[in-house]
Parts: C-alpha cells; structure tokens; sequence
C-alpha cells in the first residue's frame, strides 16, 4: 500500500483545508415561496396511517363487494365510510351523542394501543 492509500489516522496526507466558497440558496425563504413549503408535511393522526382488518362472513364479504362494484367506489373503505356515514345520518339525537362518545372512546383506545405497540419497538 502505497502512504496515500493508507485510511484514516495513519493517511499522512493533510486535510483539504482551502476557503470554499459559501454555496447560495436556490430561493429565499418566504411565507409565498410555496417550493419551500411543499416539503413541510404535517404529522398526520396515527389512526389514519395505521390499517385494521375485519373478520368479515364469506357471504356478506360477497354482497359487500358486489355493491363495491355497482357503486362508483374504487377501495373498500371507501363504501365502508360512505355505509357509516349514512347510517349515522338517521340517527336521533341521543343516538347521535351517544355515537360520538363512544366513538372518541374508541379513537383514544386506540391511539393508546397503536403507541404502546410502537415504543415497545
């Protein structure tokens, strides 16, 4: 091996130590420079990122997809939400309250599960 070959500590050759020159910004940064700031993504919520599975009857899993297929849905959940939030619609008022209690119950139930499963990581 040759001495400038040589890695590291033993490398008796000098580091690079010329002034470079301070490289300049494509763009300055303002509140309307709009390519800055599609590079900013917002933390999306965890129960949106994370997907769960449903243990579904082999027959209503067929009429599930055959109204997938009549409707103008391209993903399951789609339909999935489209059904809920028509279901919701007809709910009355305590129904309605009660739905949303139990809904937020079960988002934080979640969340908490999803973060426990995560730092356990």
């Amino acid at each position: 091996m040759t001495d400038n070959a040589k890695p590291g500590f033993f490398s008796k050759q000098k580091p690079d130590n010329s002034y470079k020159e301070i490289p300049k910004p494509k763009s300055a940064f303002t509140s309307d420079n709009t390519d800055l700031l599609e590079n900013i993504h917002p933390e999306e919520d965890v129960l949106k990122i994370n997907n769960k599975s449903l243990g579904v009857p082999a027959i209503v899993w067929c009429e599930f997809t055959a109204l997938l297929d009549t409707t103008d849905n391209d993903y399951t959940y789609e339909l999935l939400e489209e059904l809920i939030h028509e279901r919701t619609a007809r709910f009355d008022h305590n129904q309605e309250i009660t739905y949303k209690r139990i809904l937020e119950r079960k988002k934080d139930q979640e969340r908490e599960r999803i973060y426990k499963k995560e730092k356990r990581k």
